[in-house]
């Protein structure tokens, strides 16, 4: 230290310099001074040493010749070390700041400095006297002996600066900027007034740019330079409030004069800090918190927090933060943290980029391994038990054990595991070249030149494994016994297939052990054009490993008395297995079916309540999901619920199951002229091997085609309406004669006058033309049996003409004496509801022949309920109730197969009109109906239907 004041005392130190001054130079240029305990200057320390002023000015000027910005930091570093040339009297304080407005500059004091400097030469410059200069400085509120004194010491610093060799003497002195005036462009004298103005406006707006980009490039230079001496105190605003947080802790405030005081700009840096009422920061400018790292990198501090493997970048990174003297710099930026803590981030590689295989790598081991991993997760996913797969540990100590702790990177780019490897290969190189004095030279000079590098990132990592592959191809293949904990020999391809068999070919099926997941359980990918063609019961069976669980689940469900019956368990499901149940039938009535047989008493197939049974809700892995995509693989829909997908998706299958099959449709047919139908084709869809089946059908125009349909019923369907329209091509006199009307026509369209005449007289032609065309008689398929057809029409065509004008004529009559009594009675309005239903407009050709008898029944007996109804009307609504319920069933199924495109069964519309005779049986006893009918025999009919 002693040295040190000597050295200040010799180089021509004024009476400003102090002790204390040496002692805040030396911990602001504490990176540059001898770490060991003597504290000898550095090179750097000795050139500020040489200058007259505080040591934080003078290593603002030596900054200054690396940023080449000698002439200005010569201005302001004179200017920073005598009192402030401009003056504030009291009594004309506001007029000074008023005159102190034009050097000011909105985001640097320091730069104001110069704005005086620019000034006061450019009025020396101009020749004036002594006095005038006086004069101009009270103008301004300057004081002319400190300006004075300012030009001395600026001229003194210059000396020295040249001197040391900082700058040369055409450098080191400032001369003010010339003012450039704005100078119109050279194309306005052919231009018109509006042209002119605009090309006016633009001019300045170019000007003020290019004056604002010189600023700028100055402006970082200048302030660079000044931070290196200012480093202790810069600040950050404090997000909740005005001040200021600076280094150590402290807090401070902008002085009120300073032009920056209203901005509050983010970063400051300022010459001085000034206690008075508070702590306030003097002559303060904007900076960039990124300079202070660059200007000042032996000050500042690093702190890394959440270490990561980043798959992107393909490293292990961490967050970095900035501080100086405890200020946050810079909060938080991505650096390798391989250089930082080399053993840590090898072991965070490990674990992210190959046990988690969160990486990109391309070699042979890492895709032997990701695909070995993948099988064995497999069997964990079919088994539904995670206890085949060895855990992440054990995957991290088998590459933890092959890995290095550190690579060497030589002289020639090669990457080794050891520093003894690399120096073999250089032995191995000097081997091949000759003499064992040279071997060993080389080796020499080899050692020297072996690099370590951390193994951290890919690059790396795929570096040294090409050398460390060379002496063993497969060090870091993994085998079946590394991962698996046991054989897993129950887990076989009969028990968990890879695909669903079907007559329309196989479909993929995949696994998935998470519970509550969507995907849990196993999944079935089944495109859009078989998704009408799928059977409900037989995806209850799922897969045989996964059938077990569900059955044992099942019989839990049920109650205790039962239950016992199925004691063990496991062995009665063995058993119900072994008896090859129906695939293709549902699981819960051949279950049921089996536990009264097991039991030897039938009966107790009653006692099981096979609804609640099915209502009850098993987890969902012991439901088939289904995932429906496209031609081009993407998915649709998803879900576990057959019948809500056909719902939703079931027409555009239908109609997606015809695209491209134009070789065996036809439009526009009017006679047989189409061969022999056969009952189904098979066909390609790309790799799909599907079957079709071929049926007439009447489109919308009124045209017929014959068009190729997902599902036989559908085919069916509308090849029983097509072969109808053909056939009335074929006998256009007898349909032109049905169409004039039948006989009571008249009379029945006035009492049925809720029906359109014209609407009717069509529906009754339709009706007519179904019966007498088709009636029972199997649909034709070929040329003789259609031909056949038609002459069985035409003997037909009478005798079923004058039925339906006796049934339409009883129907008519029953519903205007109905109607006639309705009124105000309390059912009229439910009444009135179902005649809307059962005579809608189209019901002739939608009342089956067989129903046609009833028609009039139905009506008389709502007469009959009318009158019996004030006997006990809780009876009626009580009887009503149950029949909405199932009423409500059987509307809910029609609608979800309308909605998805398909026929309606026969089964499903006959137990419409079993309800109708449900009607007659509780509300007309009297009428009789043709079979015996109840609630509880329908819902039995109903169960059927649904198993």
């Amino acid at each position: 230290m002693q040295n040190i004041k000597n050295q200040v005392r010799g180089s021509g130190m004024d009476s400003r310099s102090n002790p204390a001054n040496v002692s805040d130079g030396l911990q602001n240029s504490s990176g540059h001074i001898g770490a060991n305990t003597r504290y000898r200057l550095t090179k750097l320390g000795e050139q500020m040493a040489r200058l007259p002023i505080d040591p934080k000015i003078a290593r603002i000027l030596l900054a200054a010749k690396k940023h080449d910005c000698m002439a200005e930091i010569l201005v302001i570093a004179s200017a920073l070390s005598i009192q402030d040339p401009r003056e504030r009297p009291l009594e004309a304080r506001d007029a000074a700041a008023k005159a102190h407005e034009r050097f000011t500059d909105k985001q640097s004091d320091f730069l104001a400095y110069l704005n005086i400097w620019d000034s006061f030469q450019r009025e020396r410059d101009k020749g004036l006297s002594n006095k005038q200069l006086v004069q101009w400085c009270r103008q301004y509120f300057l004081s002319h002996l400190r300006m004075r004194e300012w030009r001395e010491l600026h001229h003194q610093l210059a000396q020295t600066a040249i001197e040391m060799g900082l700058t040369t003497k055409e450098a080191a002195f400032r001369q003010p900027p010339s003012q450039e005036q704005l100078r119109p462009s050279e194309s306005q004298g052919d231009q018109d007034l509006a042209a002119k103005l605009k090309q006016k406006q633009l001019d300045k707006k170019q000007h003020r740019a290019q004056i604002r980009a010189a600023k700028e490039a100055g402006y970082e230079q200048i302030h660079r330079a000044l931070l290196t001496g200012l480093i202790a105190n810069v600040g950050m605003k404090s997000p909740d409030g005005n001040d200021y947080t600076g280094a150590r802790g402290s807090r401070f405030h902008l002085f009120p004069a300073s032009a920056l005081f209203k901005a509050k700009p983010k970063w400051v840096m300022a010459a001085e800090l000034v206690e008075t009422t508070r702590l306030y920061a003097r002559d303060v400018a904007v900076i960039q918190p990124e300079w202070i790292e660059q200007e000042a990198p032996h000050l500042v501090r690093y702190h890394y927090f959440e270490p990561h493997w980043e798959q992107k970048r393909g490293e292990v990174v961490a967050s970095e933060r900035v501080t100086l003297y405890g200020l946050t710099v810079l909060p938080r930026r991505p650096v390798s943290y391989g250089k930082v803590a080399p053993e840590e981030a090898r072991e965070i590689f490990i674990r992210g980029a190959l046990v988690a295989q969160e990486s990109n790598l391309q070699t042979a081991f890492f895709v032997h391994n990701k695909k070995l991993i993948k099988e064995i997760t497999e069997l964990e996913h079919k088994s539904r038990k995670q206890d085949v797969l060895v855990d992440d540990e054990a995957l991290f100590a088998f590459y933890n054990e092959r890995l290095p702790e550190l690579v060497w990177k030589d002289a020639k780019g090669g990457v080794w595991g050891s520093e003894e490897g690399g120096q073999n290969q250089s032995d191995k190189t000097a081997d091949q070249n000759g003499s064992d004095n040279k071997t060993n030279q080389h080796a020499a000079k080899g050692k020297g030149r072996l690099k370590p590098l951390p193994l951290a990132d890919i690059r790396t990592f795929e570096a040294w494994l090409k050398t460390a592959e060379r002496d063993n191809p497969r060090l870091l293949f993994l085998s079946r016994d590394d991962l698996m904990q046991h054989a897993a020999a129950h887990i076989t391809e009969e028990q968990f297939p890879k695909f669903w068999q079907t007559a329309d070919g196989k479909f993929k099926l995949s696994y998935r052990f998470e519970p509550h997941h969507p995907l849990d359980g196993v999944t079935m990918t089944v495109p859009l054009t078989v998704l009408n063609r799928l059977h409900a019961p037989s995806l209850e069976w799922l897969v045989p490993g996964m059938l077990r669980e569900k059955i044992q689940l099942l019989i839990k469900a049920l109650p205790k008395q039962i239950r016992r019956i199925c004691v063990p368990v496991p062995d009665f499901i063995t058993k119900f297995l072994e008896s090859n149940p129906d695939r293709q039938a549902a699981i819960i009535p051949q279950l049921a079916h089996f536990i009264a047989k097991s039991a030897g008493d039938m009966r107790i197939l009653e006692q099981i309540d096979q609804d609640a049974w099915a209502a009850q809700e098993l987890p969902e892995h012991c439901y088939l999901n289904l995932r429906i995509i496209d031609d081009g693989g993407q998915e649709l829909a998803g879900g576990r619920k057959l019948h809500e997908l056909q719902q939703q998706l079931g027409q555009a299958a239908a109609v997606t199951f015809r695209d491209n099959t134009q070789e065996f449709e036809r439009d526009n047919v009017t006679t047989w002229d189409i061969g022999t139908l056969p009952e189904s084709i098979k066909f390609a869809r790309g790799k799909q091997q599907l079957t079709g089946y071929l049926g007439l059908q009447k489109e919308k125009d009124g045209r017929i085609a014959l068009r190729l349909f997902d599902t036989s019923d559908a085919a069916e369907q509308a090849h029983r309406q097509g072969v109808i329209e053909l056939m009335k091509l074929q006998l256009k006199e007898q349909v032109k004669d049905l169409n004039k009307g039948i006989q009571g026509f008249t009379q029945a369209a006035m009492l049925l006058k809720h029906i359109n005449a014209d609407t009717l007289r069509d529906d009754l032609t339709q009706a007519v033309c179904d019966r007498a065309f088709i009636g029972e008689d199997e649909l034709p398929r070929n040329e003789k049996a259609f031909k056949e057809q038609i002459k069985r029409a035409r003997s037909r065509l009478p005798a079923v003409k004058e039925a339906l004008s006796r049934y339409l004529q009883e129907t008519a009559a029953a519903y205007a004496e109905l109607n006639g009594k309705l009124g105000k009675h309390p059912l009229t309005h439910l009444l009135r509801q179902r005649l809307q239903t059962l005579l809608a407009p189209g019901f002739a050709s939608h009342t089956p022949w067989t129903q046609w008898p009833r028609l009039p029944i139905y009506l008389k007996a709502m007469t009959l309920r009318l009158e019996k109804y004030s006997g006990n009307p809780a009876r009626d609504a009580a009887r009503e109730a149950d029949i909405q319920e199932l009423e409500q069933m059987w509307q809910e199924k029609t609608d979800g197969l309308v909605k998805q495109g398909q026929p309606v069964p026969d089964d499903l519309a006959a137990f419409k009109w079993m309800i109708e005779e449900l009607r007659v049986s509780l509300f007309a006893q009297e009428l009789k109906t043709p079979y015996p009918v109840s609630v509880k025999r329908l819902l039995k009919v109903w169960d059927g239907m649904s198993k």
